[in-house]
């Protein structure tokens, strides 16, 4: 599926709010990080997997990762700008730049793939989830999150009132497509979780919003969550 944007559109964005990155996702904190705790939780890391964390953005998943098993990780980055602050902060770990479409690895060379709010990103996310497919190993599994196509508007009100680093070039899927888009490139959903459907306000009315939306997986209250996990898995 192609979008109406380039890789080098969504690079430049990107580069354009590399600095204020941190700063902007620190404000809204456990909405940021949200994504790295359940993210884990799908993974299911062990010591000795080789993982691919796509996109790495400034590398905030990387302590999550690197706590929860012994992992060979490789991260990738599409701005050139942001690579250069992860490497900064994990002098350590492995980075290489991406265009979203080609991954430069051999077939069935990853355990575990870890890609949080990308494949909205993507110019053609038909491809990313192909290159995704061919770089997992059989049995392997694909944990992503992204928003929902429901996301679009309470996007642009955030934005409006508070100051953030934006999206830059996306398109938001609904669940449906992308269930499609997974099956037509070979996965097997394992799971679909909403998340976060009252991401902001008191700490109160954020945990009854969760638990809402627990109760409700399997009705059309899931897709209002701004986060949207899927788990999937490359069959033996």
């Amino acid at each position: 599926m192609a979008n109406n944007f380039k890789i080098e559109e969504v690079r430049d964005f990107w580069d354009s709010v590399a600095e204020i990155y941190n700063e902007t996702n620190q404000k809204i904190g456990e909405v940021h990080y949200q994504r790295f705790v359940e993210g884990l939780k799908f993974l299911a890391l062990k010591d000795g997997d080789r993982v691919l964390n796509l996109w790495s953005r400034t590398g905030n998943a990387i302590p999550y990762l690197e706590k929860a098993a012994k992992i060979d990780l490789y991260n990738l980055e599409v701005s050139p700008k942001m690579l250069v602050i992860a490497q900064a902060r994990f002098p350590q770990n492995r980075f290489q730049t991406t265009d979203l479409e080609h991954l430069e690895f051999g077939d069935n060379f990853f355990d575990v793939i870890l890609s949080l709010e990308t494949l909205e990103h993507a110019p053609d996310s038909e491809r990313l989830l192909q290159e995704f497919f061919r770089v997992l190993k059989p049995g392997g599994r694909l944990v992503m999150s992204l928003p929902p196509k429901t996301a679009e508007w309470p996007l642009r009100i955030y934005n409006f009132f508070f100051k953030n680093h934006g999206e830059g070039p996306h398109r938001f899927l609904s669940s449906k497509t992308v269930k499609k888009l997974l099956k037509e490139a070979g996965f097997t959903l394992i799971l679909h979780r909403g998340t976060l459907l009252i991401p902001l306000g008191p700490k109160w009315l954020q945990r009854l919003g969760e638990k809402l939306i627990t109760w409700f997986q399997k009705t059309p209250l899931r897709e209002l969550g701004i986060r949207q996990f899927y788990v999937c898995q490359k069959p033996l």
